[in-house]
């Protein structure tokens, strides 16, 4: 099972990255983004949790969106707070409108209601291995 999940873990950000490679970002980069744009700003601990990454890897991310001047850092008590830059608010917005359309592409490829069954059956597995954790 694992490395059928695998396989097509890979598949699916192989598809996906497609998508960003013009940008030279992977997904990854891209799906941060869209975070702190629903956010308004973010913390780099709320974005983790909505990832599901470790913090080091966001700070990773971070740094590499702030080089490209894609976000804007500041220090709120001891929390950093991450906003979309204003100058790269558009370019953001159509990074998410790519996303949206490599989702609708892939499912379209795979079907809607496999893509819809499969994304409920996968958070279904991932919430009964985080409360089987948590025991």
């Amino acid at each position: 099972m694992h490395l059928n999940v695998n396989k097509f873990s890979r598949a699916v950000s192989r598809h996906f990255d497609s998508y960003f490679k013009p940008f030279k970002l992977a997904t990854s980069y891209v799906e941060l983004l869209m975070v702190i744009e629903e956010e308004g700003e973010a913390s780099q601990k709320v974005i983790a949790e909505e990832l599901d990454l470790a913090p080091s890897t966001i700070t990773r991310f971070i740094d590499k969106l702030d080089k490209r001047g894609f976000i804007n850092k500041a220090r709120s008590g001891k929390t950093m707070v991450i906003s979309i830059d204003p100058k790269k608010s558009e370019q953001v917005r159509e990074l998410k409108e790519i996303y949206y359309s490599a989702e609708k592409d892939l499912q379209n490829i795979l079907s809607e209601k496999y893509t819809q069954t499969t994304n409920k059956l996968l958070q279904f597995g991932v919430d009964q291995i985080r409360s089987d954790e948590i025991k």
